[in-house]
């Protein structure tokens, strides 16, 4: 599956308050001629929204989960 494919995945499974909040933060970036810049802003963007406090938790929340919902194996 190609990166653009995954994109449109992505946003196909978004709730519709999820797709307004990321028009939102896409909206916000400068529509410059220049996609590299485009993307460095909504990187930064992104990195700007993020709480570094969670990102302990990432690790081994996927297995987490899993058990969770099915139970260990």
């Amino acid at each position: 599956m190609s990166t653009k494919e995954k994109v449109h995945t992505i946003v196909d499974r978004l709730t519709e308050e999820q797709l307004n909040a990321l028009l939102v933060i896409l909206g916000s970036v400068d529509n410059s001629d220049n996609d590299d810049n485009d993307v460095d802003a909504v990187m930064g963007i992104l990195h700007d929204a993020a709480n570094p406090d969670l990102i302990p938790l990432e690790e081994g929340a996927w297995g987490r989960a899993v058990a969770e919902r099915y139970g260990n194996a």
